[in-house]
């Protein structure tokens, strides 16, 4: 039940970071930052919310894809491919972490970037950002294509996942708000217990 239930509100926790973080922090810099730090800080939870429940997906599309491999080679691949997309679910975590203790230190908006900076010139720090946390939706959208090779799941959601997953990963706001749609459409169809069609179309 907690997996199904992290395919439904994985995506949908994203989704209400990015319009938090678009439409309340971005684009307001004339707020207080009595406001503005709740903001950032509400954004950058529902972030951390919704990457633990893809940190479930993933573990669960790893399962899932052990089991449809039909050999050794395609065992290793699923391992390669899980265990890339967990360093990207440790960055990614770590960067939301990062951003929150920035937040909690500034005093104000000008503050918060100074330590931003600060940070960012630590060695090793650009582990936390960059393309590394983007290997969580990469390996995500390969083992989803692998289960919709082998049909285990259905085609379709497996394409909205993967057209999803590049808008979300661009930056540009409406691309990202339309690629959180996508995510909320395809996830839940994706989930165990959700791809009886195409486990019946297999076994013809």
């Amino acid at each position: 039940m907690m997996v199904r239930r992290s395919f439904l509100a994985a995506p949908a926790l994203l989704l209400a970071g990015v319009l938090a973080m678009k439409f309340g922090w971005k684009g307001n810099d004339d707020l207080g930052w009595g406001l503005a730090l709740p903001l950032w800080t509400v954004a950058h939870v529902l972030y951390v919310l919704g990457y633990l429940g893809f940190g479930v997906v993933l573990v669960s599309l790893w399962s899932r894809a052990r089991k449809a491999a039909a050999g050794p080679l395609d065992r290793a691949g699923v391992e390669t491919v899980s265990a890339v997309g967990g360093i990207g679910l440790i960055a990614m975590l770590g960067q939301m972490v990062i951003d929150l203790v920035v937040g909690f230190r500034a005093p104000d908006r000008a503050g918060m970037s100074a330590i931003s900076k600060s940070i960012h010139d630590i060695p090793g720090f650009g582990f936390f950002y960059g393309l590394v946390p983007a290997l969580l939706f990469v390996a995500a959208t390969l083992l989803i294509a692998f289960l919709a090779v082998h049909r285990r799941v259905p085609v379709w959601p497996a394409a909205v996942f993967a057209i999803g997953s590049f808008c979300v990963g661009t930056g540009v706001t409406a691309l990202m708000i339309g690629g959180g749609v996508a995510l909320c459409v395809a996830l839940p169809a994706l989930a165990p217990n959700a791809t009886g069609p195409a486990r019946a179309t297999a076994a013809a």
